[in-house]
């Protein structure tokens, strides 16, 4: 730099406003990709004023507008008016000068590096897929950034690459994967990006509540919380991979008694069957009818293959359904006439075909008395299975609610006939 330019550069720097007019024409030349255009400073003190007022050789005020050719001219006039000011600029602020358009070149380059090196390195169909998913834009990342984050990406499309048919629990997954128990948690940036992969691939929205995000991952053999997720059965046995029995569900049923079932005991189930000659397993809604019907078959010494999902489709839930439905058993379901219930047994009816509905008729649903507000009613919006269809209209039309609690009696009378 010559000693005009030293010079130019220790005024502008000893003259705050006058930087502060350099690094808003270098915002504007990100947008333009060339110098021009007008900035405006606001809220000018007095001294900035003055500084201002002296380059200028005008009047100003608190707030100013200035064009890049009044700036231009202004500096011919002064001392250093024998450097052209656009050179002086790029040279006082080197790093300040990259276009906008320019910048999204340079960044779209390093993603297309990053991205051709991890498809190199990732060829598994579930990390292919993800990349490629990326690339088009059909999947958008949480943050701009993460794009450009080698290491982040390389350990999501390991995670992906090591997706197997075995179940493994979430901690030990990420630890083999990334020598960290905690890197695929939820709260974590690789937890979350691997969610929004699966649920991509699912073709739905990134689930929120903790439940379908356990059921997502245990979809892909990946077992996120196994104690406290749970089923609850009666009258049922289950059979390993070898065909041994886990006889700890029998002796529960041969004393009547009912199992809460946590899903790290279902995933060791490859079938699960009824202790008796059943080729159905009933299934309810919530624990309270569960309970109403256990009372009824301990009394009488019945056992009759019973199941509880308690008010919503776990993890557990799936792995045993997906067990029974191995051993070739009809599933039939029961649940309250309302949204959340008619839900439920969407998701059976259209994962099962050998799932049936169980004392959920339009002419049981006449009997309902109960109002069901408006809001609720949104949630019946959407595709309906064929054998929820005609209930669904019903409910649409006469806007009640029905429990099941209400159908006790004629379930039971099923076991009784």
């Amino acid at each position: 730099m010559s000693e005009v330019a030293m010079a130019a550069a220790e005024y502008f720097k000893n003259h705050g406003v006058l930087l502060r007019l350099v690094k808003e024409f270098s915002s504007k030349y990100r947008s333009l990709g060339h110098f021009g255009g007008t900035v405006r400073l606001i809220e000018l003190n007095q001294v900035e004023q003055a500084d201002l007022a002296a380059f200028l050789r005008r009047d100003t005020g608190r707030t100013e507008a200035i064009s890049f050719r009044e700036f231009e001219a202004a500096w011919g006039k002064t001392r250093f008016g024998s450097l052209e000011l656009c050179e002086f600029i790029l040279a006082l602020l080197p790093k300040n000068f990259i276009s906008k358009k320019e910048e999204r070149q340079q960044e779209q380059l390093a993603r297309d590096t990053i991205h051709e090196g991890l498809m190199k390195r990732h060829t598994s169909s579930y990390a292919h897929k993800w990349l490629q998913a990326l690339a088009d834009g059909q999947l958008r990342l949480h943050k701009r950034e993460q794009y450009l984050d080698k290491d982040l990406l390389h350990i999501v499309a390991t995670g992906l690459d090591a997706i197997t048919d075995e179940y493994t629990r979430l901690p030990i997954f990420a630890n083999y994967v990334a020598g960290n128990p905690h890197c695929f948690d939820m709260d974590q940036p690789a937890g979350r990006l691997l969610l929004q992969a699966l649920a991509y691939f699912d073709g739905i929205s990134v689930p929120v509540s903790a439940d379908e995000r356990t059921n997502l991952l245990y979809k892909y053999h990946i077992i996120r919380d196994d104690i406290l997720n749970f089923a609850t059965v009666y009258g049922l046995t289950a059979y390993t991979k070898t065909g041994k029995e886990l006889i700890y569900w029998r002796k529960a049923s041969e004393t009547y008694s009912p199992l809460n079932i946590p899903l790290r005991e279902i995933s060791l189930a490859e079938r699960v069957a009824p202790i008796n000659d059943f080729n159905v397993v009933y299934i309810v809604e919530n624990s309270g009818l569960f309970s109403a019907l256990l009372d009824k078959l301990q009394e009488k010494k019945q056992i009759v293959p019973l199941v509880a999902l308690h008010g919503q489709l776990k993890a557990a839930s799936w792995a045993l359904l997906d067990g029974l439905v191995k051993s070739g058993m009809k599933l039939k379901y029961s649940g309250d006439f309302d949204p959340e219930g008619i839900s439920i047994a969407q998701h059976i009816l259209s994962r099962y075909e050998n799932a049936e509905l169980w004392h959920m008729s339009v002419d049981e649903y006449q009997q309902a008395t109960v109002e069901l507000p408006e809001k609720r009613l949104k949630k019946l919006s959407g595709e309906v299975h064929p054998k929820l269809d005609a209930l669904v209209k019903e409910v649409i039309r006469r806007k009640r609610v029905l429990y099941q609690e209400s159908l006790l009696d004629k379930m039971y009378e099923d076991w009784t006939i």
